[in-house]
């Protein structure tokens, strides 16, 4: 650390650090062919793109600034560019801030990006006094959550990215071992958040712009932007390639979740007039995804999944035909923590271990615990082997489940849509699942806010206590009402099918290879083409329209409204 401060001082890091490339270089095989696979990559799409990615689509004189937070690595850069050009039409002058690395740094000056900055160039030392007096008070997790720090919640940052690093599901403060690493990663957390407050300073954007806010350092940056007024806008993948999710946060909606529906929204999707065509289409929506294998094909969920038929499942399962069935659609332990709202419980292990605890209690079901397919295409990607954190914490926490609970692994063949028709109950804190389980009348238990509780479609809980009652209990909870469904069926719709921005002028797929890897296309080839392409333009207004909470497409309704006449 004081080496990196002496050479930013002095101004020398960018040297340092290509030196320390070249170094790599030669003495590094591994890191020298993923430089040149890099270099090849991007010699493809500057051969393909440059001419068009070279237009600047904004006017002469703007004064607005949209800080673009980097998505961090070459093949997302690429369909990052595309939203950079949209910025670009809307009015804003991009500002980069992204990591040092050289492809990066081609690919943005490739689109005609004029600032570049560093996370490194605005990195201080930690102040170890204030890592004390925030560390003194700290006796449980929950205490590690609360903290703050320059408008930042530092230890909900610091927390989420030791889990993701670790690949773990809890820390205890109170453990010695789980301290230094909770100390370690705070201390992180807090020069980030230092770091955020210069860089807010220097650039004083009127925009910024995310694709994942919840680690360090984005997740410190991301939270002062809001704390300082600056809306933040962040895009994720849909449910289906071509598609991503825009959302438009302030400090009052900051604990949504990004595939969620704004106030709004939630009006708008309860107004539209409702036929048995709008409930055929978001059906059709989910079937095609799925059967496709393209459902959330950004991490690969149903790429090797196939769907059966009740009786088929029920048999290689051996469940019990006279029993009921709740499914535990079990959360990425390490994954996404505690971005959204509210949960019952301190972590997705505590409620895991819980719910598991209060079904193995419950003989009258049978009960299915399916871990999350998209271990696979993320422990790839990390390069990490091994048995999921899910089953090691099964083993070390509960030993063997008894036989009426039935483990899905998470390269079972079974496709998650088999299952939606005939289970009769869906468990999470707030999965996706439980959007599409309850279109189908399936009764949802929930386990967290910030998505789509409390809308009147499922079983909300208001402590762990009543949430695990319930669970005793759950085979006497009634199938969701004709009202209820139709509500269900309604917010499935407004987010599968109103929500999504569908790409055309520049696409965003996803190989069915083992990484799930980003195949990124650019279709305009001229100025003209950018600034008259309908979904460009839409974009640009949506992006300069501060009112607006959600990016919300009416065109696929008015595709089912011509279909209805």
């Amino acid at each position: 650390m004081k080496d990196r401060e002496l050479l930013q001082r002095t101004g020398f890091l960018p040297v340092a650090w290509e030196v320390r490339r070249w170094v790599k270089m030669a003495c590094v095989p591994s890191f020298r062919e993923r430089e040149a696979v890099a270099g090849r990559q991007f010699q493809e799409f500057q051969a393909a793109y440059a001419e068009a990615l070279s237009h600047r689509l904004i006017g002469s004189g703007s004064s607005k600034t949209a800080l673009v937070v980097s998505v961090g690595f070459p093949a997302g850069v690429q369909a990052e560019l595309g939203f950079i050009k949209g910025l670009e039409m809307a009015g804003f002058e991009p500002v980069v801030l992204t990591r040092r690395d050289r492809w990066m740094i081609f690919y943005y000056r490739l689109a005609g990006i004029r600032r570049i900055l560093f996370w490194d160039q605005f990195v201080g030392p930690v102040d170890r006094a204030v890592l004390q007096r925030l560390l003194k008070p700290v006796h449980s997790f929950d205490d590690l959550l609360a903290l703050t720090f320059n408008g930042a919640r530092v230890g909900r940052t610091a927390a989420s990215t030791a889990f993701r690093n670790l690949r773990v599901g809890t820390l205890d403060p109170t453990q010695e071992p789980d301290r230094r690493i909770i100390t370690e990663y705070l201390s992180s957390a807090l020069t980030q958040a230092a770091a955020g407050s210069r860089i807010l300073q220097e650039v004083r954007p009127n925009l910024a712009l995310f694709v994942d806010r919840g680690y360090t350092p984005q997740g410190e940056l991301f939270d002062q932007c809001l704390s300082q007024g600056i809306p933040a806008i962040t895009w994720n993948a849909a449910h289906k390639g071509n598609t991503v999710i825009l959302k438009r946060y302030s400090l009052a909606t900051q604990d949504e979740h990004p595939v969620s529906l704004s106030k709004d929204s939630w009006q708008e999707a309860q107004r539209m007039p409702w036929t048995p065509s709008h409930r055929q289409k978001v059906r059709e929506e989910l079937f095609q995804a799925y059967a496709s294998g393209d459902w959330y094909s950004e991490v690969g969920t149903q790429f090797q999944a196939k769907l059966h038929p009740p009786e088929e499942i029920r048999r290689k399962l051996n469940l019990d035909p006279h029993k009921k069935t709740a499914v535990i659609y079990a959360h990425i332990l390490w994954d996404g923590t505690f971005f959204w709202g509210k949960d019952l419980f301190s972590s997705y292990e505590e409620w895991l271990v819980e719910t598991l605890q209060a079904a193995c209690k419950n003989r009258q079901v049978n009960w299915l615990l399916k871990i999350h397919p998209a271990n696979i295409v993320k422990d790839i990607r990390d390069g990490i082997r091994g048995e999921p954190a899910e089953l090691r914490v099964i083993r070390e926490r509960l030993g063997s489940l008894p036989p009426h609970i039935v483990l899905l692994p998470p390269d079972s063949d079974i496709n998650t849509y088999s299952l939606f028709e005939w289970t009769d109950y869906c468990v999470t804190v707030r999965g996706t699942v439980g959007i599409e389980a309850a279109l189908f009348g399936t009764p949802v238990l929930t386990a967290g806010t910030g998505r789509y509780d409390r809308k009147g479609f499922t079983v909300d809980s208001n402590s762990r206590r009543e949430y695990l009652e319930r669970l005793e209990k759950i085979q006497e909870i009634p199938r969701l009402t004709p009202a209820q469904q139709e509500l269900a069926e309604r917010f499935a719709y407004g987010v599968f099918l109103l929500r999504p921005f569908r790409l055309k002028t520049f696409t965003l797929e996803y190989r069915k290879d083992a990484q799930a890897s980003i195949q990124t296309q650019i279709r305009a080839t001229s100025k003209e083409d950018w600034l008259q392409a309908p979904d460009m333009q839409a974009l640009a207004a949506w992006f300069s329209n501060p009112s607006q909470e959600d990016y919300l497409s009416l065109e696929a309704d008015r595709c089912v409204e011509l279909s209805v006449s």
